[in-house]
């Protein structure tokens, strides 16, 4: 609390001094302010008048301005087109081009005289240090009499840079402080002026058409943004140059990957409920169906609020805020706790009403003789207690605080339910971080056996309705004609052939169709397309993956800067390599080196990371495998599927626990002794083709 204060109290002194600054150096620009406020006043008396048929007054705003007289640029048009015409004369002129290139030259002599003095002692420099650092030492961690010197002149300075950034952190909560400063600086750098009069320009444009006057307007503009760029250095007007193409640049990326992802979405459309990836391993199959997971789950609650607006417009009478209230309070007391509840509750609902006919209650006050009870769209009737239902549905769907991911792998997401009270929405932009995560919920596959369980009476039994199903490795899960050969039907014991899990998969749309919607979508991934059963294949659609991209970078001009940051990069690892095989202690030029490395690293790393992606080549075709593949592009954007979305190696503590139990590792296993194996080495390997051959197969 006491450190806060002391900010406020910065806070004031900074904003005192910034209006002391104005009222030294930029007491013109109130001034200009008051007049550009004086012009949009007359432009707006003269815009009523017009708009009345009237003329009330002239507007000041075609007069030149009193505050910033500007001599510079001619006073008419017809004058500037004359002056850039000889301009552009002498630009081209012999006498131009000879000057320029005396200039050059000029240049060139004393930029290589500066070189030819300096090389000496860079090469006398680089020598010594080379020979000083040539020499080894085994001085582990240990730091140089520079380097000590250098770290205690820097934490002299720590402290004010922890002050700066609080106070930086301080003024990121404060958005009234922000706003107050932003107001008045643009005040001050003329810039409220520029817009005032524009918008007073504007008003008399619209009504009067005179295009003659916007050269007028084109030399106020320039003599108002004079102070702007007065008030700046050079280096501040590149700086803020740089800042504001960084932003765009940014920005277009962002646009472009959203692009992408939409791409991507349209492309998860096409495909019927159940898909297979396949390709050999390494081809980022599992990448695959978790980036189309996680777009689907997304697109299903878009899916569900389309409904809900659907279904509005079919009552747009109907208090629907008091339903939502209620189903949410039903939700959280559960006794809403999925799509049959839902059904049941809104049943329950209809019957109240039929039987006291209390609109007030269970309607909340909705006036059915005025507004109706049902709704005809041209070809059918439905009556107000059937879009409850769908609504109820749809509404459930949409704001359930849970993945709606169902995976034999966990998957985290990342979406955020934003609710201020009223109608809630959903946050689930993929390249806007900070978010809380949550993860997909583990699949119980005795949830979608229609058949024997694994589990018997297990409690979870028949509790799937709706949501994106993801089986990674599923040949290896169910398995193939070929091997489940020798499986029967008819035991005891629950297996492939008397789960029903393939019944599920034909059905699973009756549980999840809301409003003609199927809101269920299975994807699996396997090496081979084969190595699931065609029972089960055959209605998928077996998405093959030919190739992956290489890296790509969404965000324009950035070649140069990753060339850059490259080479210094490959550059000092070279260097560093070589100094830590020779030295262990710590000095001072491999320090400011190294963090220079590492900043360029970093930041390339980050770039990379926001606005990387790389294209994946695929075909889709039928799970009959018979038809025409059709070849398709599918978008990894590095921000979406990278940032901690599932592990690649989601089975491997199962390896993990076979290795702890061994107690031998990689060095322990023997090695040949010549570059021919021997007979007893042979014997080592265990193989079936050597014990044939020594006939113990």
């Amino acid at each position: 609390m006491r450190r806060k204060k002391i900010y406020w109290l910065v806070t004031g002194i900074l904003t005192a001094l910034f209006l002391a600054l104005g009222v030294l150096f930029f007491g013109k620009s109130y001034l200009r302010l008051f007049e550009s406020v004086s012009d949009l006043e007359d432009s707006l008396k003269y815009y009523l008048g017009r708009l009345l048929g009237k003329t009330w007054g002239s507007p000041s705003v075609n007069k030149e301005s009193e505050v910033f007289k500007f001599d510079a640029l001619p006073g008419t048009a017809a004058e500037f087109s004359g002056r850039a015409r000889c301009y552009l004369l002498l630009l081209t002129s012999p006498e131009n081009f000879r000057s320029w290139w005396k200039r050059a030259l000029r240049f060139s002599v004393t930029s290589g005289r500066a070189v030819l003095i300096a090389l000496p002692s860079l090469l006398i420099l680089a020598a010594v240090l080379y020979r000083l650092y040539r020499k080894g030492n085994t001085r582990h961690n240990a730091d140089t009499v520079f380097l000590r010197g250098f770290k205690r002149l820097v934490c002299l300075f720590a402290p004010v840079k922890k002050a700066v950034c609080e106070f930086w952190g301080f003024l990121r909560e404060e958005k009234i402080v922000r706003m107050g400063w932003g107001i008045l600086w643009a005040v001050q750098l003329n810039l409220f002026s520029i817009a005032i009069s524009a918008a007073a320009y504007c008003l008399w444009f619209v009504v009067s058409y005179d295009v003659s006057t916007l050269y007028l307007q084109l030399k106020k503009l320039v003599a108002d943004l004079r102070v702007f760029f007065r008030a700046f250095p050079k280096s501040g007007l590149i700086a803020l140059a740089w800042l504001a193409f960084d932003g765009w640049r940014k920005k277009a990326a962002l646009n472009r990957l959203r692009h992408f992802e939409a791409r991507n979405c349209g492309f998860i459309n096409e495909l019927p409920i159940v898909s297979m990836a396949c390709g050999s391993m390494g081809k980022k199959k599992t990448t695959l169906i978790t980036d189309m997971v996680l777009s689907q789950e997304v697109m299903v609650r878009q899916k569900a609020l389309k409904i809900l607006q659907e279904n509005d417009l079919k009552f747009p009478c109907f208090p629907w805020i008091c339903f939502e209230k209620e189903l949410r309070a039903c939700i959280g007391h559960k006794t809403v706790y999925n799509l049959a509840s839902v059904k049941t509750w809104v049943a329950l609902k209809r019957k109240r009403f039929e039987t006291h006919k209390d609109a007030k209650r269970q309607l909340y006050g909705y006036d059915c003789e005025r507004y109706g009870m049902t709704f005809r769209d041209g070809i059918n009737e439905s009556d107000l207690f059937d879009v409850l239902e769908t609504y109820a549905l749809a509404y459930f769907v949409y704001v359930v605080e849970s993945s709606l991911i169902v995976a034999n792998y966990s998957v985290r997401t990342d979406n955020a339910l934003l609710d201020g009270g009223n109608f809630p929405l959903w946050l689930s932009d993929f390249f806007s971080g900070g978010r809380e995560s949550r993860h997909a919920h583990i699949l119980d596959f005795d949830v979608l056996r229609l058949g024997k369980k694994v589990l018997e009476n297990n409690s979870r039994a028949g509790s799937f309705e709706f949501g994106v199903v993801a089986i990674t490795e599923v040949g290896k899960e169910r398995g193939n004609n070929l091997e489940l050969k020798e499986v029967k039907k008819g035991t005891a014991e629950t297996n492939q052939k008397n789960d029903l899990f393939n019944s599920w998969l034909k059905m699973c749309r009756h549980s999840a169709t809301i409003d003609g919607f199927p809101f269920v979508k299975v994807f699996t991934d396997e090496q081979r397309p084969e190595s699931w059963g065609a029972d089960a294949r055959d209605l998928a659609e077996v998405i093959t993956i030919l190739s992956s991209g290489e890296q790509r970078l969404a965000l324009p001009f950035y070649t140069i800067g990753e060339m850059i940051s490259e080479w210094a990069t490959e550059g000092f690892l070279g260097l560093y390599t070589d100094f830590r095989f020779r030295r262990g202690d710590n000095t001072l030029a491999v320090y400011l080196l190294k963090s220079v490395a590492a900043w360029l690293w970093r930041r390339n790393l980050r770039m990379k990371n926001r606005f990387g992606y790389s294209v994946l080549k695929i075909e889709k075709e039928r799970g009959t495998l018979d038809g025409k593949p059709e070849k398709k592009k599918y978008f990894l954007m590095n921000a979406k599927i990278y940032a901690r979305r599932f592990s690649t190696d989601c089975f491997s503590d199962y390896f993990n626990d076979l290795a702890k139990k061994s107690k031998t590792g990689l060095s322990d296993y023997p090695e040949y002794r010549t570059v021919k194996a021997s007979v007893g080495e042979l014997r080592e390997q265990n193989s079936y083709f050597i014990n044939t051959l020594y006939g113990q197969g």
